[in-house]
């Protein structure tokens, strides 16, 4: 039995159901020869008690030698591996039922950094629940604007992120398929296509799969599932992914940001005739005590309810790149506006996977300048005299203050965090490396706006450096959790645009209160920064060629994301 079941072969297995010759299920499963064997012999009895009336014969199967399934029993639980035109249209008729928007509670993760035996800065992210596959495999994703694909770490990766998280089981979803990068299926004994993706911070590389993919509650009114395309990560880099407890990403930006089209969750969500509307809305609660479980992904609309101003409109800037991006037409910082976006380049990516205030990295030097300042060893740098940031958009202004942009415990004397080199073109694969600090030490001139300082702390803003080039960049900002945990947004994909209000977190109600207004209700230096705002994707087609398998690569970078022919 044991040197039997070392012996794989993939069989198909098609069951046709009852009365609905449209619904094909088809899934890929190893089984041993032996187990073969007494699946025939169960399969025979069963016609020969069915030939005396002893049992229903209400399905019909046939075995294909070469490709895959277990057993009749989980087939006749499975759904189609692609829906048929009947199940799309009772999809959307269980669409039209849901209770819209669906919420999706996104817990905050905190994790310190420690500098000389003392906590210096906190990493954190916030991170979802979803079910991919029948039956479930559960997993916490970072839900992120800046990103287009749904990515997990894949059973079959070895790398030592991977073996950190849960991990995605292909052979055990009776509804996944493996896919190439056009959706067509990975015959047996061949190899899939693969991709490469890098991110602001870190990178995967990782095969496509095509299953369901479910996010909200346990009742069919509170969830929504889509059959979806998704990478199943066979590498992941050591930073950021190790640092964590999220499983994976689950990409919300524009399809053009995507592969394939087949790729973005909501555009196939939006596509299959849901009952709610084309939009999402996010709310961070932000670092206050007690608020680790109150953030929020509201789908198929927004949360009125987390709001404390109307929303604001502006339009996205250059949809056809994929990005939730908008044009800022001025930066200030206390009185003074900055000649970062005199030009009229500017634009800003709102990115819910990015944990700091991302600004265009020949302007970094000014900005730490402007807002960095001296602190106490205990005292809370959120509450420090410092000027406000202010962001001009299309008829609407942002506004930053200390509470928002600045890191809450101040720096030592000699201590440096964050990055130098921030979100680069070459950032996902040179992670691991060691770079200098675009956080000063609290001795240095920056810190100390270009005069020295006695003091043994400092204050600095939670600011990372982006070094993009054209047509992206280079005056990028990415708007991360600074901005994020201040304003409710809301992101609309009918009509291409992002909406704006003050959020109902417990520092924006405390501080209207004091105001008078009414309130409705990888290298040490490198580990507390991370972006997962998609900066390139290289496709690798693989085939095989007169025995050999042979490559195509096609690389896909951020401004444009087209295959080129």
């Amino acid at each position: 039995l044991a040197q039997e079941s070392r012996i794989r072969r993939s069989i198909r297995y098609r069951s046709t159901v009852g009365s609905h010759p449209t619904s094909r299920l088809s899934a890929y499963y190893p089984i041993t020869e032996l187990a073969m064997s007494l699946r025939f012999g169960q399969h025979f009895i069963a016609a020969f008690l069915c030939g005396l009336g002893l049992l229903p014969c209400t399905s019909r199967a046939t075995y294909d030698v070469g490709d895959a399934e277990e057993d009749d029993t989980m087939s006749m639980l499975q759904r189609p591996a692609i829906a048929t035109p009947d199940a799309e249209a009772s999809a959307a008729a269980a669409g039209a039922g849901r209770t819209w928007p669906i919420l999706v509670p996104l817990q905050r993760e905190s994790v310190p950094l420690i500098r000389n035996g003392k906590t210096v800065a906190h990493k954190t992210s916030y991170a979802g629940a979803i079910s991919i596959g029948h039956p479930a495999q559960d997993f916490r994703v970072v839900f992120d604007t800046g990103s287009a694909h749904v990515v997990v770490p894949s059973a079959a990766c070895s790398s030592e992120s991977c073996l950190e998280h849960r991990s995605y089981n292909i052979s055990a979803s009776s509804s996944a398929l493996a896919v190439n990068v056009d959706g067509s299926q990975v015959e047996a004994g061949e190899l899939g296509d693969q991709v490469t993706i890098g991110y602001g911070t870190g990178k995967v590389v990782g095969e496509f799969a095509r299953d369901e993919v479910c996010l909200g509650g346990d009742s069919e009114e509170t969830r929504a599932c889509v059959k979806v395309s998704m990478v199943m990560a066979v590498e992941m880099t050591t930073q950021p992914f190790k640092s964590f407890n999220f499983d994976g990403i689950f990409g919300l930006s524009l399809d053009a940001l995507a592969v394939a089209p087949e790729f973005s969750f909501f555009n196939r969500l939006a596509g299959s005739g849901f009952g709610g509307e084309l939009q999402f809305g996010v709310f961070l609660a932000g670092p206050d005590a007690g608020q680790e479980h109150s953030s929020e992904i509201a789908l198929g609309g927004h949360n009125s309810k987390r709001l404390l101003s109307p929303l604001q409109w502006t339009p996205v800037a250059k949809e056809q790149m994929g990005y939730w991006q908008i044009e800022i037409k001025e930066v200030r910082v206390g009185n003074k506006t900055l000649d970062v976006c005199k030009d009229g380049s500017c634009r800003g990516v709102v990115d819910t996977g990015t944990s700091h205030f991302g600004v265009p990295g020949s302007s970094i030097g000014e900005f730490q300048r402007a807002l960095t300042t001296e602190g106490a060893e205990d005292e809370d740098c959120r509450f420090v005299d410092a000027p406000s940031m202010d962001l001009v958009l299309e008829g609407i202004m942002l506004s930053l203050g200390p509470p928002n942009y600045m890191r809450p415990l101040p720096i030592p004397v000699g201590v440096e965090v964050g990055s130098a080199r921030g979100v680069t073109v070459e950032s996902g694969s040179q992670v691991d490396q060691p770079a200098a600090s675009a956080t000063p030490s609290s001795n240095s001139d920056v810190a100390t706006g270009g005069t020295a300082s006695k003091a043994s702390h400092s204050c600095a803003p939670r600011i990372m450096p982006v070094n993009l080039p054209a047509p992206l960049g280079p005056n990028l900002f990415i708007l991360g959790e600074p901005l994020l945990s201040r304003y409710y947004t809301v992101y609309d994909w009918k009509q291409a645009q992002i909406g704006f209000g003050l959020a109902a977190t417990k520092a924006n109600k405390e501080a209207l209160i004091q105001a008078g207004q009414a309130v409705d209700s990888e290298d040490e230096h490198e580990e507390e920064i991370y972006s997962f705002m998609q900066v390139t994707v290289t496709v690798s087609v693989r085939y095989k060629q007169a025995g050999v398998v042979a490559r195509g690569r096609r690389t896909l970078t951020a401004p444009g994301l087209a295959l080129p022919m």
